[in-house]
């Protein structure tokens, strides 16, 4: 597990990088974290049923992407999609429940200084990983 979980840091830091310096997740990049996800998951002998837990959260950001005409971006759900299959449910939901905390309290912080509007856009995947990167120690116990 040790390994799906650095394995999985460092495609979310290059995810990160391309998505604040191009505003969006390029799709190669995606697909490769995903196929790196699914082989990984392969060789670790995963049980159906964990794959299935593991998938739900980024099956749900693909279903509000789709219903909210992609206010919240289809790489991002597809990223959490990947994500489930290298660290699990808990651990996806964990980095998702802290990166969405930590996306409003940014958001709300950058409304208030009047630095952007209702209709500006942030990218979620800095956020993911800073909650990746804080479930992770919190699992260390540091």
């Amino acid at each position: 597990m040790e390994t799906g979980r650095f394995i999985a840091m460092m495609c979310m830091a290059v995810l990160t990088a391309a998505d604040i310096k191009e505003k969006k997740i390029p799709v190669l990049y995606v697909l490769l974290f995903g196929m790196m996800a699914c082989a990984y998951r392969i060789a670790a002998g995963g049980e159906w049923m964990s794959v299935l837990y593991a998938s739900i959260p980024g099956v749900f950001l693909l279903m509000v992407s789709f219903c909210t005409k992609e206010s919240i971006g289809y790489g991002d759900g597809w990223s959490v999609l990947a994500l489930g299959l290298f660290v699990g449910a808990e651990g996806c939901l964990a980095a998702v429940g802290i990166g969405l905390l930590l996306s409003a309290l940014v958001s709300l912080v950058l409304l208030m200084l009047r630095k952007v509007n209702g209709k500006s856009r942030l990218p979620f995947l800095p956020f993911l990983t800073i909650g990746l990167g804080g479930w992770m120690i919190v699992q260390k116990g540091l």
